[in-house]
């Protein structure tokens, strides 16, 4: 097998085509929000054809709705306001990562438009840039060759389907992402998972680096042998990607053995097809997919059972039918654990027809509750010989008739067709859309031309971007092993920096550890406790620190002080510690409460644990 990457990294701070600032990965729908309802079209591209998977796409003739937060979107994203000027500071990240790469800079950066008709964008396109060809980055089995760096938007976010539209939420649309695409050059699982690994951790080293779940992922080109080049996009969980490409290779293999067997058979002399409207034979069925589609027929008696295709009103209930020649025991046949070739049909048939499926003949037919005589009936009305196969669609005629088009089109493809495919969260993938290609490409006319110039590079040069190894030491260094390598991988990285490397708390004297010990297990300990902790703002928590470095608080006194700052945020950290009396006793007035505890540990502990530092009481016990 050969293997290649696609690492995507969204990078902090505005947007790349205009100043509305990036949500948090995780940051909630506030409703009300202003809605767009869109259709999409596929534009030709810069040569003058139309992109296969564009116009895959926009046959789906979907309706897409985008929800707008006004926090983070605007007109821009909304498509109704050209971009504003692409924003230097996220150039000059890339710019200064493909020189740390050793890269090729281009002498002039062009933003393209790439036609993207899914939805996922409300002009129907994603604008992108290449910045820079070649390079390597670094990993433990030896340097990863590069083969072009960009930066491009990112695209809307998906949310739950309903009312027959697909739904998205634009504040995502247009945060910046660096692409990385790596040459073929993994030849195992394993070599390809360590691959992603060690450019995720190169592409952390950039400042801006944002952190955080959904915040990288990776996209998966897989070939083998006779087999195609596959695009999987879409895998969230690192963890999934020796398994994802390990299924691939099994699928395509499996593939290849059923088109050499299908050109045993001779399949290339007999065509599947044509669709067949069957209706007539399944008016007093059992199969529930059926008579579930048949329904809408009852609120329209005066469409008669098995009446040709074309009599029926667009929402009428239909069974579609089609004979595949010689291809008995084909559809049946394992790829991999949990899918078949009918899997494939049944993934174009729902792409193409929004279908919940197909049903064929080398099923189970029995788990349907399809009799043995309406099977039979079936077969003489296909005129189906011994080595033949059927597929079956039943649902309303605009959603079966595309997909069974599509279906027959996939039976059509002997081999591994080259296609774009989504990761599913068991390690597997199911067909998207047909390979985009060079097609869907053309020039942004809204943006001129950017010079990659020696003014432009000083901006560049003052991202200082550290090694893994050199951060990975200064870590260790400052916080011990364990903490150093959760704090090298944690999404609160930057904010660590914030607190500990920059000027205020240099001069606040914050502590690393603690500082570190807070934000990886105080916060994520409130938050599994169901305590609003995003609501806590950056400042409160400095001084929430701050106040512990003055000795005006204890560390056991911080996570109390943080849930209160969730409940009311605003409120200044050192009036909630008053309120509450949790000033840290010192001095005279720790002498007196000892002496009031009658001088044993256990008891004053229990009542002054979170005003009395242990150092301080350890430190008064000895002298009494």
């Amino acid at each position: 097998m050969l293997c290649g990457l696609e690492i995507h990294q969204r990078l902090s701070g505005p947007k790349l085509f205009c100043s509305c600032p990036c949500p948090a990965p995780d940051e909630p729908l506030r409703e009300p929000c202003p809605h767009i309802v869109r259709r999409m079209r596929a534009a030709r591209g810069e040569n003058g054809a139309t992109d296969a998977a564009a116009a895959f796409e926009a046959g789906r003739e979907r309706i897409l709705e985008y929800v707008a937060p006004s926090t983070h979107a605007c007109l821009v994203e909304a498509d109704e306001e050209p971009p504003h000027p692409l924003n230097l500071q996220h150039l000059h990240a890339v710019l200064a990562l493909a020189r740390h790469a050793g890269a090729t800079l281009v002498d002039e950066v062009q933003v393209m438009r790439k036609t993207v008709a899914d939805g996922s964008n409300t002009s129907g396109f994603q604008r992108t840039s290449l910045i820079a060809v070649g390079g390597s980055l670094p990993s433990p089995a030896g340097p990863i060759t590069l083969e072009t760096m960009c930066l491009e938007e990112e695209s809307a976010g998906i949310l739950p389907s309903k009312d027959g539209r697909t739904h998205y939420r634009i504040d995502r649309l247009g945060i910046p992402l660096i692409e990385i695409a790596t040459a073929p050059v993994f030849t195992t699982p394993q070599a390809a998972y360590e691959g992603a690994q060690a450019i995720g951790m190169a592409l952390r080293m950039l400042p801006t680096a944002m952190r955080g779940l959904g915040t990288i992922r990776q996209d998966v080109n897989v070939s083998v042998p006779g087999g195609a080049r596959v695009e999987i996009k879409g895998l969230q969980d690192l963890s999934l990607l020796p398994m994802l490409i390990e299924n691939e290779v099994r699928r395509q293999e499996g593939l290849i053995e059923i088109s050499k067997e299908m050109a045993k058979r001779g399949l290339g002399h007999s065509a599947p097809g044509p669709a067949q409207d069957v209706s007539k034979l399944f008016a007093s069925t059992s199969c529930t997919i059926i008579s579930r589609a048949l329904a809408a027929n009852k609120a329209h008696p005066g469409a008669p059972a098995g009446s040709p295709l074309d009599s029926h009103s667009p929402s009428d209930g239909v069974v579609l039918a089609a004979r595949l020649p010689k291809m008995a025991g084909l559809l049946g046949r394992t790829l991999y654990e949990g899918r078949r070739l009918g899997s494939e049909l049944s993934d174009y048939a729902k792409m193409a027809g929004g279908v919940h499926g197909l049903i064929h003949s080398d099923e189970d037919l029995a788990k349907y509750k399809l009799m043995p005589q309406e099977v039979e009936a079936l077969c003489r009305e296909l005129k189906l010989q011994e080595q033949d196969a059927f597929i079956i669609i039943a649902d309303e005629k605009r959603k079966a008739e595309p997909a069974i088009r599509a279906a027959l089109e996939r039976a059509r493809v002997s081999g591994v067709p080259k296609e774009t495919r989504k990761a599913d969260e068991r390690g597997g993938s199911s067909f998207m859309r047909p390979m985009a290609g060079a097609h869907r490409m053309y020039p942004e006319t809204d943006i001129p031309p950017i010079r990659i110039s020696a003014e432009l590079m000083k901006g560049a040069e003052k991202q200082k971007i550290e090694t893994v190894e050199v951060r990975s030491a200064r870590l260790v260094s400052l916080l011990g092993s364990e903490l150093g390598e959760q704090m090298l991988r944690s999404h609160q990285f930057a904010l660590f920096e914030k607190l500990v490397g920059g000027e205020d708390g240099a001069k606040a004297g914050l502590d690393p550890k603690l500082v570190a010990i807070t934000l990886e297990q105080t916060l994520v300990s409130l938050r599994r406790e169901g305590v609003a902790v995003e609501s806590i703002s950056e400042s409160a928590l400095r001084e929430t620190l701050e106040l512990c470095a003055q000795d005006k608080i204890t560390k056991a006194v911080i996570p109390e002080i943080l849930r209160e700052l969730a409940k009311t945020p605003g409120a200044n950290p050192e009036k909630i510690a008053a309120h509450h009396h949790w000033q840290r006793l010192t001095g005279a007035a720790l002498e007196k409460a000892w002496a009031e505890s009658g001088g044993e540990m256990r008891a004053f502990m229990a009542k002054y644990r979170l005003v009395a530092e242990g150092a301080d009481v350890a430190k008064l016990a000895k002298k009494k």
